[in-house]
């Protein structure tokens, strides 16, 4: 009974989501890495290189071939929800406003790179021709500019983590670097969905552009002229939040059905459903799905990028890949973002820093290369290797960082004064606001710094947040949408932190001690992400 797939799978869930939770937690690594790098790592743990060497007899209990399927099932759907959060987290308005030193540095920190990449890539092929460096459809072009692109990387989702965990989201570096970040992942998903169609295997790799072309605009002017209309008549029309989410599930899966079948890939469809989808549908999705997806799901993504990162340690090859690639890719983005950042007048120190934290590839390097070896471009020796760079790169980016500030100490996170992305606070808004009997007037406000205003708390109820139906907005990256309600009870107000429950919370300080809830009294000082104001019970 115990040998039948469903009672197999069922232990696979417990080992693959409670191996991660037991390193971050009683084994205390949480203090060290953040919970997505602590999950890679159990996925490779897991793999046939580790848990398969050490204990051959378990491992081909665990992964035999007849659940494996069920494995790549929950992989594939978890890669589809997370790179649709990814697409959900990008801020728009960020990007239509970024320019100057922002636009600069991503462009450069990934062109730079890409190019460095490339060559390094000719040199692998030209030197070190072994077996498993392309995939069985690539040809030297296309797997020398796709092994360019991965050197590109930066994990968006993963910096905000990291970020959180430095404290730098509280600082002008945490906003940049968000912005520098949002930049390099369009630029990145654009990339990718151009490189993607010559892998599709055709006889004419034009055609098959000219097919994926069609396929990627289809999916644009769908999401932008049809569902997001429709979804915004729902939103006007108060339809139920389940039926919103279940047309935003529609919708993503068919953008990524049209996109695999048109040869781009199914990520490409689910991140352009997530950048283009109204606002309030993002959010909604973010807030819905984040913990089932990133404590359930992502595992199996990890777990299943572990199964096919095979080597030896004392595999040469894989070894002279992941060295080569580490060599460039720290080298190519640590001096292009540096030079973009010092020549737009930043400081040694900051740009020294926003090029460490730039280094941050996390979840979008396996994604990437996931996608480059499903669709053949990459061989096992090179996906094996970019795994392990992803790893690493991301590891060492908070030691290295906190290695920056102890050098630099406060220069390392504080950009000149004219390249600081501002926040604004908007005027309170009713449209997100639930009925509630109105407060009296020259009562309870929120107090920011100054120049942004007082604003009256004048209803029982009140949401504070990045999202631009928030009855306060705070137009701020480091502000999560819909991050924080107020509520007025007997008299007093009480604050709840509304990100607590996902898997990631941004935090709100209350006096400077974290709190999920709080009551307030005359004079307390909330910040959300590292943005204060101050309660006042009166004018």
């Amino acid at each position: 009974m115990i040998f039948d797939p469903k009672v197999i799978l069922f232990l696979q869930v417990i080992l693959v989501v409670g191996l991660p939770m037991l390193l971050w937690g009683p084994l205390r690594l949480g203090h060290v890495f953040p919970l997505p790098i602590i999950q890679i790592f159990a996925g490779i743990m897991l793999g046939p290189s580790v848990f398969g060497a050490i204990a051959p007899g378990a491992y081909h209990f665990f992964f035999r071939t007849e659940v494996l399927s069920g494995v790549d099932t929950l992989a594939n759907m978890a890669l589809v929800l997370f790179v649709f959060l990814a697409g959900c987290e990008i801020d728009r308005s960020m990007l239509r406003r970024s320019a100057g030193m922002v636009v600069q540095t991503s462009v450069s920190g990934v062109f730079v790179t890409w190019a460095t990449g490339t060559l390094a890539a000719w040199a692998l092929l030209t030197f070190l021709p072994a077996a498993g460096l392309m995939g069985r459809l690539a040809s030297p072009t296309l797997y020398c500019v796709s092994f360019g692109l991965c050197m590109a990387v930066t994990a968006l989702p993963i910096l905000v983590v990291v970020l959180r965990e430095l404290g730098f989201n509280q600082k002008p570096i945490g906003t940049i670097a968000l912005a520098v970040g949002a930049c390099d992942d369009a630029l990145l998903w654009s990339s990718l969905s151009v490189l993607l169609p010559f892998a599709a295997g055709s006889a004419d790799p034009l055609l098959a552009f000219a097919i994926a072309v069609t396929g990627g605009l289809a999916t644009v002017l769908l999401l932008t002229y049809i569902v997001a209309p429709t979804l915004e008549r729902l939103i006007q029309r108060e339809a139920q939040e389940r039926f919103l989410i279940s047309c935003a599930i529609l919708a993503l899966f068919f953008s990524a059905a049209l996109n695999e079948a048109t040869h781009l890939h199914a990520a490409i469809g689910a991140f352009l459903t997530g950048l283009l989808l109204p606002d309030k549908i993002r959010h909604m999705a973010q807030d819905r799905l984040d913990t089932p997806v990133t404590l359930l799901l992502l595992p199996f993504l990890f777990l299943a990028t572990g199964l096919k990162t095979s080597f030896s340690f004392s595999d040469g090859t894989v070894w002279a890949i992941a060295l080569i690639a580490l060599l460039v890719c720290i080298a190519g983005k640590f001096t292009s973002v540096f030079l973009a950042s010092y020549l737009n007048r930043e400081s040694v120190p900051f740009s020294v820093t926003l090029a460490v934290l730039m280094q941050c590839k996390g979840l979008m390097e396996i994604v990437v290369v996931t996608v480059l070896y499903q669709r053949g471009v990459i061989g096992q020796a090179t996906f094996s290797a970019l795994v392990l760079v992803a790893l690493i790169t991301t590891a060492m980016t908070v030691p290295l960082a906190r290695l920056s500030v102890r050098m630099f100490g406060e220069k390392a996170t504080q950009a000149r004064g004219d390249d600081v992305p501002p926040f604004d606070v908007a005027a309170p808004t009713t449209a997100a606001a639930k009925p509630a009997t109105p407060l009296p007037v020259g009562g309870p406000m929120l107090v920011f710094e100054p120049g942004l205003g007082r604003f009256p708390l004048t209803k029982g109820e009140m949401l504070i947040g990045r999202h631009s139906n928030d009855d306060i907005r705070i137009n701020d990256v480091r502000v999560s949408r819909q991050h924080a309600r107020l509520v007025e009870a007997g008299g007093r107000f009480e604050i709840h932190n509304l990100t607590a429950v996902r898997s990631e919370p941004n935090p709100m300080l209350v006096n400077n001690v974290p709190r999920e809830h709080a009551t307030l009294a005359d004079g307390d000082v909330i910040s959300l992400g590292g943005v204060s104001f101050t309660f006042r019970t009166a004018a």
